[in-house]
């Protein structure tokens, strides 16, 4: 049967004791620098703009010095380390849920004969670093807040104020590329200051109009091109015609300079027959047999003449 003094460890020696504790020691010290080491080191990676907010002090706030990179190393108690992505963020405004947010973020807009159009709009756009710690200060922290709110409403209130300069008919045609090209630079005009830089701004596909309004252009167009193609039957006519006129008066002109060229052949043809020669013509025909003469029954004479020799 077990003593119960073997259920019980036997007492540490000191020596023993002091080692235990030298250990524990050794490991509370252990985690506190590991977690003072994960909370105070931030690392701030190229694609990253770096932000040091000094929450005490006489340097309380946040300045240009403070942007950082690299290996950060920062009080938690005192200091906030943030970041801005560096690179291009790249945003589609549209009226399917299945991008941006699942809601409609359409922009809606009237033009200039008070049509109302609806478009989806792909926006891109860059963080300056030099003006990082302002728009921190402005905006906080939230990028994806910030496009959702600030840069939407640059975009929606540019593309209201552009497209009242345009008929529902020019932005559904040829004059959208203008349009969109005015919007862009209005963004631009606007966003730049603040330290956003626009890269790209483009509608997606095509301009959303009421029907009545996409078939009253489509029959204008109709119409027009029907015109076209009766104005181009007409001056295909025309040319037919006075193709076939030419052609007349090319012949006609032919027929008369062949006849005044027959008839000016004739005359001097007239003119050179004189008795003469036609006397000598007759002696170059003969061929030396006198004509022969018989009576007939009725009295008469019958002067037979040889043909002429050939």
């Amino acid at each position: 049967m077990t003593s119960p003094d073997n259920l019980f460890p036997k007492r540490l020696s000191p020596r023993a004791l002091r080692s235990v504790l030298g250990w524990i020691v050794v490991g509370i010290i252990a985690i506190i620098v590991v977690t003072v080491l994960t909370t105070s080191v931030h690392v701030i990676g190229p694609s990253e703009i770096g932000l040091r907010f000094n929450k005490a002090g006489g340097a309380r706030g946040l300045t240009q010095t403070n942007v950082v990179s690299g290996y950060v190393l920062a009080n938690p108690l005192t200091t906030q380390i943030i970041s801005y992505p560096r690179g291009q963020q790249n945003y589609s405004f549209t009226r399917a849920t299945t991008e941006g947010r699942a809601v409609d973020e359409s922009f809606t807009f009237n033009t200039s004969d008070q049509v109302t159009l609806n478009g989806d709009v792909n926006f891109g756009y860059q963080i300056s670093p030099a003006s990082a710690p302002e728009i921190y200060v402005r905006f906080g922290p939230d990028v994806r807040a910030i496009t959702d709110n600030f840069i939407r409403s640059i975009v929606r209130n540019a593309i209201t104020r552009q497209a009242s300069s345009y008929t529902a008919e020019e932005l559904l045609g040829k004059g959208r590329a203008a349009f969109e090209d005015a919007s862009q630079k209005q963004v631009a005009a606007e966003l730049t200051p603040t330290g956003f830089l626009v890269r790209n701004f483009s509608f997606i596909g095509e301009l959303r109009a009421p029907p009545a309004i996409v078939q009253s252009i489509n029959a204008k167009f109709s119409a027009q091109q029907s015109a076209i193609q009766a104005q181009n039957k007409v001056v295909q006519a025309t040319a037919e015609a006075e193709q076939t006129v030419a052609t007349a008066k090319g012949r006609a002109q032919s027929i008369l300079l062949e006849a005044n060229a027959q008839a000016q052949a004739n005359k001097i043809l007239a003119a050179s027959l004189t008795p003469e020669l036609i006397q000598s013509k007759q002696i170059e025909k003969w061929n030396g047999v006198l004509p022969t003469v018989s009576g007939g029954s009725n009295g008469g004479f019958l002067i037979n003449v040889p043909p002429a020799a050939k």
